[in-house]
């Protein structure tokens, strides 16, 4: 996976997925706007007290954490916020991080009003965080629960069981898209809980995710608690964490970055204005009753991974075809501690056959290696074979019995054309005529082009086009009149149709 992970590195820092606050691009084209929701209202200084827990996160992403209850005062403080928002977003998708010393702050009582008198903690540690089948993190700061509460920030619980279908919840949290630092403050809304989903963005899966109508949500919400309230309007318990949203998503096309689809009978859709907030029922129970230290096994539910793909997975058109970049399905899986590994491809179906004993029936061991840090490819490839029937795909791979450990590697198979069509802009620089084609991954990911003088370019001969670079074309005005035609492989190496721009003279 890290081809894909190299590759997307670029981008996941200028792309949303709810926590990042860069500029989006690549973009598409000019004319495309796809509107953001209308923010919440900041929070009143009246209500700072009873929400005080909720703190800004800069540990990898601006997001959203809250402190959490664990009810030993003597103990460690630790903050519940998204996986992505310390650096998964960077990591095998299948990856576990465990006990890593890290850095970042969290930042208590930013509120409108207040920015004067905040209180900043600093992150020291990564005790757990993972987007394998939920995206998850819990940092640990450099303080004792029992001192942060001293100086009036209030832990809260997280909820023992799942809410009801229906619920309502209220969402605090820090958006910071499209806003200066000073607007950087906790915001309040009130919001009903849809139903539970599996949920698919990019090469992440993740189970138990909440559809809700929260509003508001943009970069920097990434993390932000959905809290139970009491009779008295005092936060009782998280019951889920805000880590992904459909606004500002095209429809049509893959499941990409910004693009989280739900799965429902083996079919993945998106969900227009919809957002989507992480399970964390039952995660109170991984941290130990006498010392307050978070520890996975026993009764903590959180999944802890054996084995994942260095690369591998993404779409293909299926039946032995590469995709847009001439890679072949496949997958590079590595694992904890060297061992067998066994692999099976299913249909996505409600997309968790990998972790079921059944799946590997019959299915051939090979040996796996240890996963190293270094950057070099160490591990078994298992060739992927895919139908031409446009579908997804799992590729299930496990060491020895350690079902619930297994890897789960996303596969698509997408025959159909780019939904976004092909083109370029065109800019007068005075001393030259900028041409850049249009990039907006997956749909629009391997550009090739051709252009010269009007009457010497054939638009309809693809032999003649060759690969666009990463920077831009600029032509002398003398070489005007010109024709610049282009078209763009989908990432499954599916082709849109040529686009012809003409560039006139001066």
């Amino acid at each position: 996976m890290r081809g894909r992970i190299a590759a997307v590195a670029a981008v996941a820092a200028v792309l949303l997925i709810a926590g990042c606050t860069a500029e989006t691009t690549p973009t598409p084209a000019p004319e495309e706007d796809f509107g953001l929701p209308p923010l919440a209202e900041p929070l009143a200084l009246d209500q700072l007290e009873r929400f005080g827990a909720v703190a800004t996160m800069s540990a990898g992403s601006n997001c959203t954490g809250t402190l959490v209850d664990t009810g030993v005062p003597d103990g460690p403080a630790y903050v519940l916020t998204n996986g992505h928002c310390v650096g998964d977003i960077g990591r095998p998708a299948q990856k576990t991080t465990v006990s890593m010393e890290w850095s970042g702050t969290a930042e208590f009582f930013r509120a409108e009003g207040n920015l004067d008198s905040t209180l900043t903690t600093d992150v020291v540690e990564i005790a757990y965080s993972t987007m394998r089948h939920t995206d998850t993190a819990i940092v640990r700061l450099d303080a004792r629960l029992g001192e942060l509460e001293a100086v009036g920030v209030a832990p809260i619980a997280i909820a023992d069981a799942e809410p009801e279908e229906g619920a309502a919840v209220t969402n605090i949290g820090v958006p910071v898209q499209g806003l200066t630092d000073d607007q950087w403050v906790l915001r309040r809304s009130e919001c009903t809980l849809g139903a539970q989903h599996t949920v698919i963005e990019f090469f992440w899966l993740w189970f138990g995710v909440w559809s809700n109508d929260c509003p508001g949500i943009v970069q920097g919400s990434s993390g932000s608690p959905l809290l139970a309230l009491d009779a008295g309007g005092d936060p009782e318990a998280i019951v889920a964490v805000v880590n992904t949203t459909t606004w500002a998503a095209r429809e049509g096309g893959e499941c990409w970055l910004n693009r989280p689809c739900e799965v429902e009978d083996a079919v993945a859709r998106l969900v227009p204005e919809t957002s989507y907030a992480q399970s964390v029922a039952g995660i109170g129970r991984c941290f130990d009753r006498a010392t307050g230290e978070f520890a996975l096994g026993g009764e903590c539910p959180l999944p802890y991974s054996d084995i994942w793909a260095e690369e591998g997975g993404g779409s293909f058109r299926g039946g032995g075809l590469p995709d847009a970049f001439d890679r072949m399905p496949a997958a590079s899986l590595v694992g904890r501690e060297a061992g067998v590994v066994r692999t099976a491809v299913v249909p996505i179906g409600d997309a968790r056959a990998c972790t079921a004993e059944a799946t590997y029936a019959g299915s051939a061991p090979a040996e796996l290696p240890a996963a190293t840090e270094a950057w070099e490819r160490a591990g078994t490839r298992v060739a992927v074979e895919l139908p031409e029937e446009e579908g997804r795909f799992l590729l299930c791979a496990v060491r020895g019995d350690a079902y619930a450990a297994a890897a789960t590697v996303l596969f698509a198979v997408d025959r159909t054309p780019p939904v976004v069509p092909a083109g370029a802009s065109v800019e007068d620089l005075g001393a030259g005529i900028l041409v850049q084609p249009h990039m907006d991954p997956p749909e629009l990911t391997a550009t090739r082009f051709v252009w010269g003088p009007p009457g010497e370019v054939d638009c309809d001969d693809l032999d003649a086009f060759e690969p666009a670079p990463f920077f831009p074309l600029i032509i002398d005005p003398a070489d005007l009149p010109a024709v610049y035609c282009v078209y763009s492989k989908d990432e499954a190496g599916n082709p849109s149709p040529v686009a012809r721009v003409d560039i006139p003279a001066p």
